[in-house]
């Protein structure tokens, strides 16, 4: 009974703090989201992404650093404590959202490969001027650039792209595509999918599309930024592809980034913004420099370790799991 209190202890407070923290998050973005739009979009989408990925981020931190250490240290074994049946519940309902989340990231792992590998079957290896990555040109129905995979991305372009688009509207869909390949997108697409779906409830779906918007958005900023002309050709190139796009084909999820993909022809806003940032320029103000992400992990690891090196700082922690343990009673 120890060791199966101990496990349904960790999936119980592995849910109700990602829940908890996942309705901050949300009440967070609700009173934020319209001051940061003055910010440029790969802030805005670095927030975003901190925001969606940190509910999860705090439970497992919760779990591993306090509840584990903290059962193991003094709990006893013979303490006669039992799984309640509402403990029982709490964990039932983790142990779903952990395999649910399990299989879709496997799912999403597999349809990628499947997607790269259909793709590569009837492909040719291409070289492009100015791009250093892996470049395919397959046939495909629809008008497709895309970058497919997160460690040796692969970028396939379909035939009719190269040949509806001129130079320098191909090298402004490609330079979009960096942007991609740049901002780790295809890996933080996956990490955002594993977020949503520990979740039971279905929280945090208006950061997703506002993370898409902005990750999209980006790298069209990505792409123009060093000079205005570069707007006009990626706006010219949106809408030449979208008028060969047909009707809306079925995907699946992948960890892949797309110039547009079936879900989301409509370009119009996309290429209103870039004939005002090809006129004006840059609408949204200089964003703020953060630390890297390096120096958070630092930080973090060393606030950890600080804590790890007393272990009266898990008494607290096991009082609060004996208190839990009661009111579930």
């Amino acid at each position: 009974m120890y060791f199966l209190l101990g496990v349904s202890l960790k999936l119980a407070f592995l849910l109700i703090v990602n829940m908890a923290a996942a309705l901050l998050a949300s009440g967070i973005w609700s009173v934020a989201q319209g001051p940061i739009r003055t910010l440029s979009a790969r802030t805005q989408a670095s927030i975003i992404f901190f925001l969606r990925v940190s509910p999860v981020a705090a439970a497992l931190i919760f779990v591993f650093a306090f509840v584990v250490p903290a059962y193991i240290l003094y709990e006893p074994e013979d303490s006669g404590e039992v799984v309640s049946f509402k403990l029982a519940i709490i964990a039932g309902l983790s142990t779903i959202a952990v395999v649910v989340a399990s299989y879709r990231v496997l799912r999403t792992w597999i349809a990628t490969n499947d997607l790269a590998r259909s793709w590569m079957a009837g492909s040719e290896r291409i070289e492009i001027n100015g791009v250093n990555v892996p470049v395919f040109k397959m046939t495909h129905p629809f008008p497709v650039i895309a970058v497919v995979g997160i460690f040796r991305p692969r970028l396939f372009v379909a035939e009719q792209v190269l040949q509806a688009l001129n130079g320098d509207e191909l090298a402004a869909a490609m330079a979009h595509e960096y942007g991609h390949m740049r901002s780790q997108d295809n890996l933080k697409r996956s990490i955002l999918r594993v977020c949503r779906d520990l979740l039971v409830l279905p929280l945090g779906a208006d950061l997703d599309r506002a993370w898409a918007r902005n990750a999209e958005t980006a790298a069209d900023d990505f792409a123009v930024t060093s000079s205005p002309s570069k707007a006009l050709d990626l706006a010219s190139a949106l809408l030449k592809l979208a008028r060969l796009a047909p009707a809306q084909l079925p995907r699946n999820a992948f960890a892949a980034s797309f110039l547009f993909d079936e879900q989301h022809i409509d370009v119009t806003d996309r290429v209103r913004r870039l004939l005002k940032f090809a006129e004006y320029g840059p609408t949204s103000r200089s964003s703020p420099r953060f630390f890297p992400s390096w120096m958070w992990t630092a930080a973090l690891l060393g606030l950890l370790l600080i804590h790890f090196s007393d272990r009266r700082l898990l008494l607290p922690t096991h009082e609060a799991i004996e208190h839990f343990v009661w009111l579930i009673s």
